[in-house]
């Protein structure tokens, strides 16, 4: 049986391995060791923020309860949790300092509704196959599994400036998103790009004519949005 703690019990070899940078920058990525510091409106910011950046890093607006599995076979949950798009790092707050989850993490939950746990529940996973976007060690979003495909959601914050002519440049957090179908058997993933339809994806996959003809039966041709793409997955899994 695979063990199943509490982050509490990794909480000393994090602090021990973080907290003694003290806010200083460690390595070539400018990740900070803890968090201390406010911007100018008293809010906190998260490691690896910008102070006075317009909008947030992280995933959620809030910190949430989830559970994280390590590669080494480990689990544990936590009430406080939230994953950084702009660094794609997992991380937990005690009494408003930050830390980076130690360990190399396999998948993670973040559950988004704290009165059901059962909805709103983020799954995050690596160890995919290299993209243009990503490495093995990337996070993608689980949106759909089944026993030939998954689809995936790869997100990302950047920084951009913002130019004002005759005043202060500011700078924001933009996001970035594209999908992706892992196929099991192949082990290779299908770039789907920003913008997709169910249409794409039929000239993506070698499905064969009558499976796409049984699904179009209930469904439209250019279907839109990330629930259509969900829907059509689960129909490709089952048939």
């Amino acid at each position: 049986m695979k063990p199943i703690i509490t982050l509490a019990v990794l909480i000393s070899f994090s602090i021990a391995s973080n907290a003694q940078v003290s806010g200083k920058h460690m390595g070539s990525t400018g990740v900070g060791g803890d968090l201390s510091i406010q911007n100018s409106d008293g809010k906190m910011i998260p490691i690896g923020a910008q102070a006075d950046t317009k909008g947030s890093p992280l995933f959620l607006e809030k910190w949430v309860s989830g559970s994280v599995n390590l590669k080494n076979g480990v689990k544990f949950n936590d009430s406080s949790l939230n994953y950084s798009l702009y660094e794609d790092k997992l991380y937990f707050k005690r009494e408003n300092q930050f830390f980076i989850v130690a360990g190399i993490i396999n998948d993670f939950y973040l559950a988004d509704d704290e009165n059901n746990k059962t909805k709103g529940l983020f799954h995050f996973v690596s160890g995919y196959p290299i993209t243009t976007t990503s490495n093995e060690n990337t996070f993608f979003q689980l949106l759909a599994d089944g026993g030939k495909y998954q689809l995936l959601k790869w997100q990302h914050k950047k920084i951009r400036e913002v130019y004002n002519y005759g005043g202060v440049n500011e700078t924001e957090y933009v996001s970035q998103e594209a999908y992706y179908i892992f196929e099991k058997a192949a082990h290779k993933m299908w770039s789907l790009g920003s913008k997709t339809n169910v249409q794409q994806i039929k000239n993506t996959l070698s499905i064969d004519d009558a499976t796409w003809k049984a699904y179009f039966e209930n469904h439209t041709s250019n279907s839109k949005g990330e629930s259509a793409l969900i829907d059509l997955m689960t129909f490709l899994n089952a048939n």
